[in-house]
Order: C-alpha cells, then sequence, then structure tokens
C-alpha cells in the first residue's frame, strides 16, 4: 500500500496545492523540507482528517486554529464577512491492483450563535476497465474500505510526528493503546474476532436447523434439550464476553492509576507518601492473593469438619463393639491365610475343633461381620479426625493473620492517602481524589470479575453435560447424526479459534521484540554500552508498554530471583518463562531522555514495519501488510552515532518513506539521506499571510 497523491483546498495553511509521491529506482524517501510553521506537522494531520477523521481541538499550542478550515475564512466567518466556506483534503492511494481516491469535505456555516461544520467522506476506485467508479458515501462502507486498505489502530505505528516519538516510551493511556493498536492489527486479532463470530453464527444456524428436525420427527426431549443448550450457551458467551470487558477496564482503569501515581510522585510534598503508598498497595495485592489461597484451603478442610465433632459418636460405636466382644486388628482375610496353611501357626496340625473354632471367629471379624466393619472404620475415622482438626485450625489462623494483615495494609493506605490529601497541594488533593475514584471502580469490577469467574466453571461443566446428552438423543437418525457431526466440527473450530489467538499473539510478540532488539542495535549506540530494547505485556491484554533495561542489570535481577526461590514461587503459580523475564525486566527499567526516547520509537517503527511488510512463513496466518511510513522532524534530539546510523537506516525502512524537515536538519543528515531521495517538495510561508506555498523542488536546487 501507498500513497500516490494528496491535494488540499483551504485545510489549514494550505489554500491549495497537492504533493505527488513516487518511488523509483531504488530511491523511496518523499523529501518535503519548510522551516518551522511551515506546514510539515500539518501534513500528517491532513492524513489523519482525511481517512478517519482528526480532533483538532487536541493539539497543543495551537488552540488558535482548532479545526481543518485555514484560520482567515474561519475567522471572516466569524466577523460576518462571509456565511460559509468549505475545506478539503483528496488522496490517491494505491493498494495492490487498485487505485482509490479517498476525499473529506468539511463546510462551515454561520448560525446564530455558533459556526456549525458539516463533514462528508467519500471513497472512488478505478475499475478494471479504467473507469472511475461512483462514489461510496455510506459511512460503513467508507469505513469498511478503509479498514481493509490502512486499518486506523496502523496509523499509530506509520505516523510520527517529533511530539508522538517523544511519548511513545511513556506510560500513559495513549502511548499504551497505538502500541497495542498497532500489534493487534498485524498480528489479525480483528480477523480472528470475525471468524469467531461467523462460527458462532453458523452454530446457531445449525441448532435451529436440529431443533425443527427434532420437531418434525416429534422428539420433544431433544427439541427442548436444544433449546436449553443454546439459551445456556447465549449466557456463556455473555459471561466471556463481559468477562473480557472487565479484564480490560480493569487493565486500562490501572493504567489511569498508574498515570495519576507518576503524577502525585512529581509533587514534591507527596513523592514519598506516594512511594510507600505504592509498596502497600502492592503488599496488599500479594496479601489478599494468599487470603484467597488460604479460604480456598480452609473450605476445602471444612468440606469433612464433622469428623472433628464426632468424637462421642466414635466411643458410643467402640463401647458397644466391646459389648458384643468385636477382635481388634485381626479381619477375615487375615484369618483365612491362617487357616489356609497345612499347620496352624502354632504348629500343631488342624483338627476339626481348630477349624470349627477359627470359621466361627471369621463370621465376627471385618468386613464379613458388620460390627467387626464399624470398628476399623471408626479407628481410621478417629485418626482422620485429628488431621482434620489441625488442618482447620491451621487454616483458620492463616486466614485471621491474611484478614489482620489485610485491615493493618489498609488502614496504612488510608493513612497514607489522608496525608498526601493534607500534603498542602490543591493539585495533589485533587489528583488524589481521581486516583480514590479510580480504586473503587478497580475494586467493584475485581469483585464483578470474580463473581464471573466463579460461575463460569458451573456453566461449562453443565453445558458440557447437555451436549454430551444430545449427542446421545441424536443417535439413531441419519439426518440428526449429520447436524451433530456438523455441530461438532464448528464447536472444534471455536475451540481451535480461541488455541490460535493465544499462540498467534504469544508468536508475533516475540517476532516483533526479536525485530525489535536488532533495530535496536542498528540503529542504537546505546545497545553497544549495554542498552536493551523489549516490549512488555500488563495482565495478558492489550497493554504493552516499550521498555530499555541493561542487560547485565536484566541478568543479575534474574539470577537474584533465582536463588531466593522466586522463579520458583511464580512457575507455580502458572507463569511461563516469558512473563518471568518479563517481571524481572520491569524491575530493571530505565528512563529515557528525550533522544533515548526518539531512538525507540524509530527501533519500534522499525520492528513493526519489518514484521508487517514481510511474510510470516511458519507463522499462523501467512500475509503481508505493506505500508509506507509517515515522519516529521524524527532526527530532532538525536546527536553524534544515534544521528548518523539512523539517518543511514532511515531508506531501509520500508517500500515508501514520507519525510518532512527542516532544511537545517537535512544539512545534517544530507549524506545519509540524499541518495534515497525521489521527490522533493518545498513549503514556503507566504509573507504577512497566514498559509504556505507548495512548490516542486528537485535535488539540485536544494
Amino acid at each position: 500500500m501507498r500513497f500516490k497523491k494528496i491535494k488540499f483546498d483551504n485545510y489549514r495553511c494550505f489554500l491549495n496545492g497537492e504533493i505527488e509521491f513516487c518511488e523509483k529506482d531504488g530511491k523511496n524517501i518523499n523529501l518535503i523540507l519548510g522551516n518551522n510553521g511551515a506546514g510539515k506537522t500539518e501534513v500528517l494531520f491532513a492524513f489523519w482528517w482525511l481517512l478517519y477523521g482528526f480532533n483538532f481541538k487536541q493539539l497543543k499550542n495551537k488552540e488558535a486554529t482548532p479545526y481543518a478550515l485555514n484560520f482567515s475564512l474561519y475567522k471572516s466567518i466569524q466577523d460576518g464577512e462571509r456565511n460559509s466556506a468549505s475545506c478539503s483534503v483528496e488522496a490517491e492511494i494505491e493498494d495492490g491492483d487498485t487505485t482509490y481516491i479517498v476525499n473529506r469535505t468539511a463546510k462551515y456555516e454561520k448560525k446564530p450563535t455558533t459556526i456549525a461544520v458539516t463533514e462528508s467522506q467519500s471513497i472512488r476506485y478505478y475499475k478494471d476497465n479504467y473507469e472511475l467508479s461512483l462514489p461510496v458515501r455510506d459511512e460503513t462502507e467508507v469505513n469498511k474500505i478503509l479498514t481493509r486498505i490502512i486499518p486506523k489502530p496502523i496509523l499509530n505505528g506509520i505516523v510520527f510526528d517529533g511530539e508522538r516519538m517523544k511519548q511513545l516510551s511513556s506510560l500513559d493511556d495513549s502511548s499504551v493503546k497505538a502500541i497495542a493498536g498497532v500489534i493487534n492489527d498485524i498480528t489479525n486479532v480483528e480477523l480472528l474476532e470475525q471468524c469467531h463470530l461467523t462460527f458462532e453464527q453458523v452454530q446457531k444456524a445449525i441448532n435451529k436447523k436440529a431443533k425443527q428436525i427434532a420437531k418434525q420427527k416429534g422428539n420433544v426431549s431433544l427439541n427442548s434439550l436444544i433449546g436449553e443448550i443454546d439459551e445456556l450457551q447465549t449466557k456463556v458467551n455473555k459471561a466471556r464476553s463481559e468477562r473480557q470487558e472487565c479484564v480490560e477496564k480493569v487493565a486500562d482503569l490501572k493504567l489511569q492509576s498508574r498515570e495519576l501515581s507518576l503524577q502525585l510522585d512529581d509533587i514534591k510534598e507527596a513523592r514519598l507518601l506516594e512511594k510507600q503508598r505504592r509498596e502497600a498497595r502492592t503488599e496488599l495485592e500479594q496479601e489478599e492473593a494468599r487470603k484467597a489461597n488460604a479460604i480456598h484451603s480452609f473450605t476445602t478442610s471444612v468440606a469433612d469438619g464433622y469428623l472433628a465433632s464426632c468424637e462421642q459418636l466414635f466411643s458410643d460405636v467402640e463401647q458397644l463393639l466391646v459389648e458384643y466382644d468385636v477382635p481388634a486388628d485381626l479381619t477375615v482375610p487375615a484369618a483365612k491365610n491362617i487357616l489356609a496353611r497345612p499347620k496352624c501357626i502354632c504348629g500343631n496340625t488342624w483338627t476339626e475343633e481348630m477349624i470349627a473354632e477359627l470359621n466361627s471367629l471369621i463370621r465376627k471379624l471385618p468386613p464379613d461381620n458388620i460390627n467387626s466393619a464399624m470398628g476399623e472404620k471408626v479407628h481410621q475415622l478417629r485418626v482422620a479426625s485429628g488431621d482434620k482438626r489441625k488442618a482447620v485450625k491451621n487454616d483458620f489462623d492463616s486466614l485471621n493473620e491474611s484478614n489482620e494483615k489485610i485491615k493493618q495494609l489498609k488502614d496504612r493506605i488510608a493513612s497514607l492517602s489522608t496525608q498526601i490529601t493534607k500534603s498542602g497541594s490543591e493539585a495533589a488533593e485533587e489528583i488524589e481524589n481521581r486516583y480514590q475514584k479510580l480504586q473503587d471502580e478497580i475494586i467493584r469490577l475485581s469483585a464483578n470479575l470474580q463473581n464471573i469467574d466463579s460461575r463460569l466453571p458451573g456453566m461449562d461443566k453443565d453445558l458440557e453435560a447437555k451436549k454430551k446428552l444430545k449427542a446421545t438423543l441424536s443417535q439413531g437418525e441419519a439426518d440428526t447424526i449429520t447436524i451433530e457431526k456438523e455441530s461438532a466440527f464448528v464447536e472444534k473450530c471455536l475451540i481451535a479459534l480461541e488455541k490460535i489467538k493465544g499462540a498467534n499473539r504469544i508468536t508475533a510478540l516475540k517476532q516483533i521484540n526479536k525485530r525489535l532488539q536488532e533495530a535496536y542495535k542498528m540503529l542504537s549506540d546505546d545497545y553497544d554500552l549495554g542498552r536493551r530494547i523489549y516490549i512488555v505485556q500488563y495482565d495478558q491484554v492489550s497493554m504493552f508498554q516499550i521498555i530499555t533495561y541493561f542487560e547485565n542489570q536484566y541478568q543479575d535481577t534474574l539470577s537474584n530471583m533465582q536463588k531466593k526461590g522466586t522463579v520458583a514461587s511464580l512457575k507455580a503459580m502458572g507463569q511461563s518463562d516469558e512473563e518471568i523475564q518479563e517481571t524481572a525486566i520491569l524491575s530493571c527499567a530505565q528512563p529515557n531522555s528525550t533522544g533515548q526516547s526518539k531512538m525507540n520509537t524509530l527501533a519500534f517503527v522499525k520492528a513493526i514495519l519489518d514484521f508487517a511488510n514481510e511474510p510470516q512463513s511458519g507463522g499462523i496466518f501467512e500475509m503481508t501488510k505493506a505500508y509506507p511510513l509517515l515522519i516529521d522532524a524524527p532526527f530532532g534530539d538525536i546527536f553524534d552515532k544515534n544521528l548518523e546510523k539512523s539517518a543511514m537506516s532511515l531508506h531501509a525502512f520500508t517500500h515508501q518513506i514520507i519525510l518532512m524537515l527542516a532544511k537545517d536538519s537535512y544539512r545534517d543528515v544530507e549524506d545519509y539521506v540524499g541518495p534515497f531521495v525521489s521527490t522533493v517538495h518545498l513549503f514556503e510561508k507566504e509573507p504577512n499571510e497566514d498559509h504556505s506555498n507548495i512548490i516542486v523542488s528537485s535535488m539540485e536546487e536544494i
């Protein structure tokens, strides 16, 4: 996929003009040069606005123009000099053998109290006979076509200005979602979810057909059972969907909490208190996990707790057995074994009287004799009751200990929270209040999550039992057997899809991290100084972050975790080697300077483009998504070898690069970038005006 052309009409600082992009003879960089304020970054915003809309109000230091229309035209409407004005951006996009023309237009009209804006979007494309199609204007259809060409999440990974390059290594909501969006797109998450939805619809259709057949044949039981399965399956699907939504919300809220926590950390008066509270919260989470284990253990022990109160019963039974003179510690098999010998164990030859006496004894021994059997059972239960009493007491003591520890930690957290609020900073108080609301919501959602987790196993078990019964009732009729086979096949497909989704995600993340490390080694001088880079994932949901760390610190940390038994404990809790490694990496995370953050972003961009642009041989899905790169001021705050390495390698990132630089910045990298430049456009501000001109130039002219 590549951009062929973009055209402006009254869009922000461009009253008119167009840029044609071209890659030929191994030259794949389309260079745009302009001084600050000439409109380089506006081109990036134009692509966003054109494809998926853009909120110009979010731009920092551009508050005067929070709209797509040129400022002077907007002001003329505001001042009543005109009633309306329109602006538009149009681009030609080539994807495979098809060229699309995408247009977005915004009309601004004067109203009594405001200026109303109406936006419209359309897509045309060239047919096989080179005729241009009629415009597609339906929002759903337009979005479907654009998602197929260039999904919205991928824009986060191929469109960068200098500010975004600095922020991508930050632990904030937008950065985490940007990384997650790119990874989810290039790992085909949406495709897998669509497949899952399709199979669920097929399953419903099969069940509907099965009900009809059962009804026609008068099989009331089967018809009713299929209805129950449908209803229960719907409930299970809903519960799983709610669970996933809950997990994602909790993860998102925890991320927001981290952001607020970091803000509190920046406030001098609250810094130490916030550090202590974070430690207390971590300890609280660990203690609550221990409590959950203790509750499970206590519940298991109490299930047999009746034994602890049966001593009187045991004594009464034993007294009765004494009265009936039941032999102890001797059983029927033992007596028969004695009788089977050629001589008595005393060495004497068997007599009729001895054999008769032994047979009489056998009739009184367990298990043939009920009284004897009871005696043996009482003996076993009495031993078990002692063990159960000890187990219940130990579990109860552990539970009490956890409850007390949790109470102390909660009191400590509450005390620290109060101190933070009273730290003398209004900002701290406001942030603290927001923080507490997030914590309350996390607690509510976590409780809901636990409730779902407690219900799901039983629902799954019930569903499985009903499906087995359905399979049994379906036997005997050819058409019902066929339907049952179809249903079983779809069921296996759904299970396989879930496994593929997990395996594909894990495999892709490993491959991306491998490419990320290779890209960092190629681009950053810090690699030779022992610095490494990694994308870590929190809570098994879409919460990603770029981390840098030092290899020697990571190895030391991992070694210490092994020595202290931490690795063994984490494995016992079900964590994989990758999760344990991530824990070690996180503990070694390093802060980044502005220049280092940019190098991280460049490495990330190259890694995801390498992954997306290369066929995934041996992977779950073998497909290529060749995306271009649009980047503004990538070399600012980068110096020395980092500048040299990144400038020298930029052309190798992907097949089409749209690079925006100030003229002075270009001089610093001309020797490295110049040989790969295919087109040159200059942005020049019009004197005493609020717009710029787009001038086609050449390498010789600059």
